[in-house]
């Protein structure tokens, strides 16, 4: 329960919801490779849905068989590449600790909310 509220924070624009869930699951004591693994299932849903939506979306907008053979392409390179990505990561993460990142993110977090309080990001 505690991931998925994390899960959450990604509403928040700039927080990201793979980061936002590793997190939460590391504070649990999850080994990095599962916190991982399971914060990249746990997107599936959402992402699968948002991607079904947005199909529906230009299948009513008639799109025509030049726009679906694009489509088409883009969804297979940018699939193998999140494929790439995710199992780049999950290497990393067998090797290092996310600790670093977790850290930074929270320090850039901080920088972000003073500033925009002191009227700079405003």
């Amino acid at each position: 329960m505690i991931v998925g509220f994390a899960q959450v924070g990604a509403l928040i624009p700039g927080v990201s919801r793979s980061g936002s869930t590793l997190t939460a699951a590391l504070f649990l004591d999850l080994k990095r490779e599962e916190a991982a693994r399971f914060s990249f299932l746990l997107g599936l849903p959402a992402i699968a849905l948002a991607g079904l939506k947005e199909l529906w979306e230009l299948h009513k907008a008639q799109l025509d068989f030049h726009g679906w053979a694009v489509l088409t392409l883009g969804l297979f390179v940018a699939s193998i590449s999140a494929f790439v990505a995710i199992w780049s990561l999950l290497r990393i993460l067998e090797r290092f600790s996310a600790w670093p990142f977790v850290f930074y993110r929270a320090f850039i977090g901080i920088v972000l909310l003073v500033g925009f309080y002191a009227g700079f990001l405003a």
